[in-house]
């Protein structure tokens, strides 16, 4: 970021407590006068709730509104966050850019006899080995032990190729 497009960061946001070593990447203040902010590590929202990157399975970002998904079980059903920006600092940017860069591998199978599944291998900050996640096709049968061990088994080759 230019120094020219820099913004004085207002009291509110710089009250934002951060954890010892995480730094302040971008911020937002929501319509309700709550700050957001977007560390090295996590997104801090309002209420206190912290969403570290490899928690977020997408965002999207049509002024002035941040829509955050969290990872679940099956794509699409985690909690959503709908925020209302009326003051921001870079923050769909930076959100949008570590959640890219949390993502090291993905790719989506499919199961037998129905539905998928999308194995992602995610960074986490200070960690040197990924974090992996099973995110299942909505309409895919969880409930079958089939479906749930040739996932696991997908899961356990990608492990061992990709580490």
């Amino acid at each position: 970021m230019s120094l020219l497009r820099r913004r004085r960061v207002p009291e509110l946001v710089r009250g934002v407590p951060l954890p010892a070593g995480e730094r302040r990447a971008g911020w937002a203040v929501t319509e309700a006068g709550e700050p957001v902010v977007a560390t090295d590590r996590a997104l801090l929202l309002p209420g206190g709730v912290r969403l570290e990157w490899p928690q977020v399975e997408r965002v999207s970002w049509r002024p002035p509104q941040l829509t955050v998904l969290e990872v679940a079980g099956v794509e699409g059903t985690g909690a959503r966050h709908v925020l209302v920006l009326t003051e921001q600092a870079d923050l769909p940017e930076v959100v949008h850019t570590r959640v890219t860069a949390s993502v090291a591998w993905t790719a989506h199978e499919r199961l037998s006899p129905t539905g998928g599944v999308r194995i992602v291998g995610r960074r986490v900050p200070g960690q040197e080995v990924l974090t992996w996640q099973l995110v299942y096709d909505a309409g895919t049968d969880l409930d079958d032990p089939l479906v749930r061990a040739q996932a696991h088994a997908r899961l356990e080759q990608a492990r061992r190729s990709i580490g």
